[in-house]
């Protein structure tokens, strides 16, 4: 039951966000007008839609952004094969999770902005779809879009849910606030032990550990036209690739690829960026250093002479995972968080990941104990690490394939977790 304060809350929450529409709505146009709205459905935003609810039972499926959006793809097939009669409603919030989605949704799933967590705005939504369960992925707790979803008598499951322990000790300022939040979720099923007891301590009444979608995820695209070509120029040569780097881990892997390439000549690295508007920045940077690097975005191509190749677009990632067979986990090195450490493991890479691995602790931690990725204690022990692996590619062949042993393990979790979610529909 939702205390009064909450309520309270809530409640000048709502006549906040009602005042602030008019700027709400000039905010929206102002992001349409630099193309980060869709020009044609940009009314989604506000709740508004032309298509229509599809007959029979539908499961509205939420997340935030690229990475939550992949993510479900799987739970939705394993649903499907289960229950073919389903329907199911995706909704992200930014325009590439959209373009993906599109491609790879399956005939009974569409796709819709989410609407801003404006109380008409979600009003809107909500009596127009009336979705038979709402699922919630990882950690998108929007107010409003909660608590009305919840007033609809709308079941609610918050899946693969993730709480870090920053987030803990923030809503543990507002534990009546979180409390009653998390009440709204009928089942809190957490992507991992520690995330599970995060959300226990903030007062969810059922959580289970569940396991984490993102190990049945489907790999990253590939472009094979794209990776013949990179093939064709890249040869024989040995490569290492360092994905999602941060300043300034650029320049420290800059001068380990001068280091590495005096032991083998021939020696190419790519490198890319986490933010690809930094590829100005980043070519910079490494030529400061006295090496030859190419830019992909300015379509220059790779020569004998290249030593690092910057991989400075969007969406390519799958191509360089299933190009380079060792990869070094970005903002693992000289930033604190890390990466994803997934996506490389699932395309039967190699992965080194630096110390600061604390976005992916428990996965990191796990993946180590069983010899599925290299964990360095010290940054400083990188460039012996990554020589040992390219200097002995059977060495390299092996920890790429226990990874990718440990990912498909880890995957068949989607099976426990489509059965949760079928419960709730009362079909499993």
């Amino acid at each position: 039951m939702t205390s009064l304060l909450t309520k309270l809350t809530v409640g000048i929450y709502g006549c906040t966000a009602n005042l602030l529409t008019p700027a709400v709505k000039y905010h929206l146009r102002k992001r349409r007008a630099r193309g980060k709205e869709h020009p044609q459905r940009h009314r989604e935003r506000l709740g508004y839609t032309s298509e229509p609810r599809p007959a029979g039972k539908l499961i509205w499926i939420h997340g935030a952004s690229v990475g939550e959006s992949l993510s479900i793809l799987p739970l939705i097939e394993e649903l499907n094969k289960q229950h073919s009669d389903l329907h199911f409603l995706i909704t992200t919030g930014t325009l590439t999770s959209a373009q993906l989605m599109a491609q790879r949704l399956p005939k009974n799933a569409r796709h819709q902005f989410i609407p801003v967590d404006l109380p008409a705005a979600v009003e809107r939504f909500i009596t127009h779809w009336k979705p038979d369960l709402g699922l919630i992925v990882e950690s998108e707790l929007w107010p409003q879009l909660i608590f009305r979803t919840s007033q609809h008598k709308v079941p609610l499951l918050l899946v693969n849910g993730r709480m870090s322990g920053k987030s803990l000790k923030s809503w543990l300022r507002v534990p009546f606030f979180i409390r009653d939040l998390l009440g709204c979720f009928r089942l809190v099923l957490a992507q991992s032990r520690q995330d599970a007891r995060h959300f226990e301590q903030l007062g969810a009444p059922r959580v289970k550990d569940n396991g984490n979608l993102k190990f049945a995820a489907l790999p990253l695209c590939t472009c094979h036209e794209a990776l013949e070509e990179l093939h064709k120029h890249i040869g024989e040569r040995p490569i290492w690739f360092a994905s999602s780097t941060h300043k300034p881990e650029e320049v420290f892997l800059a001068r380990i690829q001068k280091e590495l390439q005096k032991k083998l000549p021939g020696l190419l690295c790519i490198i890319a960026p986490r933010h690809p508007d930094r590829g100005e920045e980043v070519l910079a940077e490494i030529r400061a250093e006295g090496l030859t690097a190419s830019s992909r975005s300015k379509d220059e191509e790779i020569t004998d002479k290249t030593d690092i190749y910057l991989a400075d677009t969007l969406g390519e990632l799958g191509l360089f995972y299933e190009l380079s067979p060792l990869v070094v986990i970005g903002g693992s090195l000289l930033r604190k968080g890390g990466q994803n450490l997934l996506e490389p493991a699932r395309q039967n890479c190699a992965v080194i990941c630096g110390p600061e691995m604390q976005n992916f602790q428990e996965i990191c931690d796990a993946m180590v104990s069983a010899g599925a990725v290299i964990k360095l204690q010290s940054v400083d022990e990188l460039e012996n690490c990554l020589f040992s692996l390219l200097s002995n590619p059977e060495k390299c062949e092996a920890l790429a394939s226990t990874a990718k042993d440990y990912m498909a393990d880890k995957g068949r979790e989607i099976h426990q977790i489509a059965h949760a979610v079928l419960e709730e529909l009362h079909l499993s």
